[in-house]
């Protein structure tokens, strides 16, 4: 295995996504042409999954054959509340609040400390107490994700980049065969008013 594929499977943030206890699946929610490559290939395309405690991952794929700036609407993200009635019952749709975006790539391990570990010339336990790597290295035995997750870890939420407004706009440089995840939690008191959705 490489350092850098070590690297990637080894990300505490994408960890974290998969370990969440909600326990639910990604969903495709659209898929569109992109730049073709030789064998008639590509595509890029938006992935959304519930966690819990009101986050939601967001993966925008682009297997298309050049990187391309992707762009997903919170209605696009949200779409699941919005057809099933959750707006109706359960308050303000998900789609008119604010929302801060965590970035889970930004605190991936470098390989110089991937290739350490892998050939055996560091331990993840002992990699985890150097300063440096307390964003890149994660001990879930010693604290459990979901406890992790509600401290704020930031080698679990990864790195706040930026944030989406009401009915705004995520959007990201994606390369080619690559993808953009993020984690997007709920910013306080940055919701519309019922007048303002009219």
């Amino acid at each position: 295995m490489t350092a850098s594929t070590y690297s990637i499977l080894a990300n505490p943030a994408v960890i974290a996504i998969s370990q969440d206890s909600a326990g639910t699946p990604a969903v495709r929610v659209w898929k569109r042409p992109a730049d073709v490559d030789e064998y008639d290939q590509g595509e890029q395309s938006l992935w959304v999954m519930s966690l819990s405690g009101g986050d939601y991952a967001v993966a925008l794929l682009n297997a298309g054959n050049t990187s391309m700036v992707m762009r997903a609407r919170l209605e696009d993200i949200f779409i699941d509340k919005a057809t099933t009635g959750g707006g109706a019952t359960k308050g303000p749709l998900p789609s008119s609040s604010g929302w801060d975006i965590y970035d889970l790539w930004a605190n991936r391990m470098d390989d110089m400390t991937a290739n350490s570990i892998l050939q055996g010339n560091a331990t993840m336990g002992g990699a985890v107490t150097g300063a440096a790597n307390r964003t890149t290295l994660y001990n879930a035995t010693e604290t459990p994700y979901a406890d992790g997750i509600t401290m704020s870890n930031t080698a679990l939420l990864g790195v706040r980049t930026s944030t989406v407004p009401p009915m705004g706009t995520v959007s990201a440089m994606v390369p080619r065969h690559g993808i953009a995840l993020y984690r997007l939690r709920k910013q306080d008191g940055a919701s519309m008013s019922e007048r303002d959705e009219l």
